[in-house]
Parts: C-alpha cells; sequence; structure tokens
C-alpha cells in the first residue's frame, strides 16, 4: 500500500487542533483553489464532503471514524475514504497531545489512484502530489495557529 505521511507539531491543543483541522471547511484557507461542501456542524460518521479543486477536480470523501481526543491530554482520529469521481483511496487526521499547548498532527494519504484505472504506475505520483499538498496545508495551519506577539 503506496502511502505519505505528513506530520507537524501544532502551538495549540490537541482538542482545539482536532476540532479545526475535522471541520473540513477550514480546509479551504490550507489548500489553494479548493472549495469545501461539507455539512455546518460537527462532524458525524457517514458525513459526504465534497473537495472541489481548481474547479475541476472532485473529491468526494466519506467520513468512516470520527474519535476526537476525550481528555486534554489525549489522541484523536478521523478518517475518510475517498469515493470518486475522479480520486480513490483513503485520508486519515490524527492529533496527539505533546502537553497542554502544544500538538502533533499525522495526516495520512493512503492508496490515492483514479477512479476507474487500476491501482498501479500512477498511484505513486498521485499519493505524493497529496503528500506534498498536506505538508504544505500543515505548514500553514502551524503558521496560522501560531500565537502572535503585540
Amino acid at each position: 500500500m503506496v502511502e505519505s505521511v505528513a506530520e507537524r507539531e501544532v502551538p495549540l491543543p490537541a482538542a482545539v487542533v482536532f476540532d479545526r483541522l475535522t471541520a473540513l471547511r477550514n480546509h479551504e484557507r490550507l489548500i489553494p483553489f479548493t472549495r469545501i461542501a461539507t455539512p455546518d456542524r460537527r462532524p458525524r460518521v457517514g458525513d459526504v464532503t465534497v473537495a472541489t479543486t481548481a474547479l475541476v477536480l472532485d473529491d468526494t470523501m466519506e467520513l468512516v471514524r470520527y474519535a476526537p481526543p476525550r481528555a486534554p491530554e489525549g489522541a484523536g482520529r478521523a478518517a475518510w475514504v475517498k469515493r470518486g469521481p475522479v480520486l480513490l483511496g483513503e485520508a486519515e487526521i490524527r492529533v496527539m497531545s505533546l502537553g497542554p499547548h502544544r500538538s502533533r498532527v499525522t495526516w495520512v494519504e493512503r492508496d490515492i489512484h483514479l477512479a476507474g484505472l487500476p491501482r498501479g504506475p500512477v498511484t505513486r505520483p498521485l499519493t505524493a502530489l497529496l503528500g506534498l499538498m498536506t505538508r504544505r496545508a500543515l505548514r500553514r495551519f502551524a503558521r496560522l495557529s501560531a500565537p502572535r506577539d503585540g
């Protein structure tokens, strides 16, 4: 199975990071040229989200796991299955507390491939491309989350 893993430390509590990153509408600020259609409430297993990038690439995802951190020092995990019409595969966001004001985010894109085509030569480049996107998104998220002096 081909996967990309992006990790980043963020200067916020795990519960806050988990809430912000699993509210997929926030990804519009993190991923260029992307619009998100998702329910306007806290995510629930079974929710379907469509992320459209550059007006042409629809990424339809179903939330299949949603487990927020249970305690201030806990960890949370959310997972989506990509259902097409263009991309298939899996995505997962894990958030682990590193203390009361710091967390580690792990964003995994797994086995990404084009609908209608077998896994194979394009799986690795697509997963790598999404890995670049997720690393950039987490870098931006960390920058936006950093405390401001002043």
